[in-house]
């Protein structure tokens, strides 16, 4: 704890006395990559993209939206068919922009299926030191975020497994550090939600990320995570008989390079538990399957013009998810402006079951950002 103090108090006094670096907090990320598809395929370019945006006395509201529906089909080599329509996500964001040393913004999610109705994904303030005193190179947000672990980046309608494994969402304090113009390091303290026997309610977890932008359309970076069973999948279980038989936390670390060079764009990703978890924690639980898991995530697409953007997916996991492999293709097409349809299909296998298990899946989706 003593540790953990010191780190927040180091927090504050980078915020007021060292340059700071304006930028948002992380966002989700499935559905950053929904948007991105959007934007790439917007059908009308020459009317610029405008949130709506109430303004009064120099104080900025700005609000924006996200609807998806999906439509799924999926079969398993021998065993049964399953078939489903679903509002996927319906998304309002509120965002207040006060000065330019803070704003604030708060990010209300349904998702079908899940067992709230409505949620509040995101709620933060962050706080911006003013160019004039810092150069603008630091912030600082707090609030329940997706915490700066792992990239995922994905031009596919379902999320990679490298997302299912390590994405985070927790209340969380983290300092933005843009180095330098191509660098930046953020570093986040939170109370995991995920205990180890006898450290309950304490801040705990620490996270780390780092990115470089070297040249434009090409970025690469790692990040860190002190306890990679904080993800929302829920890796581990307290045993029926036993109780809580997590005993030491295991760290989680991933990599990932992003690539955008004329009609072409690649995403690769690697995520991993640094160490091995007891074989105690993998009995109790239902997607650690291995005592270490590991996943990754390899995309390319090809965007021939303002409309159509094809891509192809291979990406597997170990001691995750009974050791799936998968790979497929989509194609997605900018049906008017914001708005995106999109066709995807999946073949996964699932090695670490008897007769390795197989399954196709299809997926359509109508997607409208407002």
């Amino acid at each position: 704890m003593r540790i953990l103090r010191t780190s927040f108090t180091l927090l504050l006094l980078m915020l007021y006395t060292c340059p700071a670096w304006a930028q948002q907090p992380d966002e989700r990320s499935e559905i950053e990559n929904l948007k991105k598809r959007i934007e790439a395929l917007e059908a009308e370019k020459e009317k610029p993209k405008a949130p709506f945006v109430i303004e009064a006395l120099a104080n900025k509201l700005r609000l924006s939206g996200l609807l998806e529906v999906q439509a799924s089909f999926a079969k398993v080599e021998g065993g049964d068919e399953s078939s489903d329509l679903a509002l996927a996500t319906a998304q309002l964001e509120v965002e207040g922009f006060i000065n330019e040393s803070i704003a604030g913004h708060i990010i209300f999610l349904h998702e079908e299926g899940a067992e709230e109705s409505v949620v509040v994904d995101e709620a933060a303030i962050t706080l911006f030191c003013p160019g004039k005193f810092c150069s603008g190179r630091f912030s600082l947000a707090a609030g329940k975020l997706y915490v700066p672990f792992g990239r995922f980046n994905s031009f596919f309608i379902s999320d990679p497994l490298t997302l299912e494994l390590g994405e985070t969402n927790n209340t969380i304090l983290f300092l933005g550090w843009a180095i330098t113009d191509f660098v930046v390091l953020k570093v986040g303290t939170f109370s995991g939600d995920t205990d180890t026997a006898g450290s309950n309610n304490t801040i705990d977890s620490l996270v780390a990320s780092l990115e470089v932008t070297p040249v434009k359309g090409v970025t690469f970076g790692a990040s860190y995570i002190s306890d990679i069973a904080e993800s929302n999948i829920g890796l581990v279980r307290d045993d029926p008989v036993l109780g809580n038989v997590y005993a030491s936390s295991v760290p989680g670390a991933s990599a990932f390079l992003s690539l955008s060079l004329g009609h072409f764009g690649l995403e690769g990703e690697y995520v991993a538990a640094i160490k091995r978890f007891e074989r105690a924690v993998v009995a109790v639980g239902e997607e650690l399957t291995g005592p270490r898991p590991q996943a990754w995530n390899l995309e390319l697409a090809w965007i021939p013009d303002d409309r159509w953007q094809v891509a192809l997916r291979g990406e597997g996991a170990d001691d995750f998810q009974e050791d799936l492999s998968r790979y497929g293709a989509t194609v997605s097409y900018g049906l008017f402006r914001n708005t995106v349809v999109a066709l995807e299909y999946l073949w996964g296998e699932h090695q670490g079951v008897q007769n390795d298990e197989r399954e196709h899946a299809l997926t359509a989706q109508l997607a409208l950002e407002f």
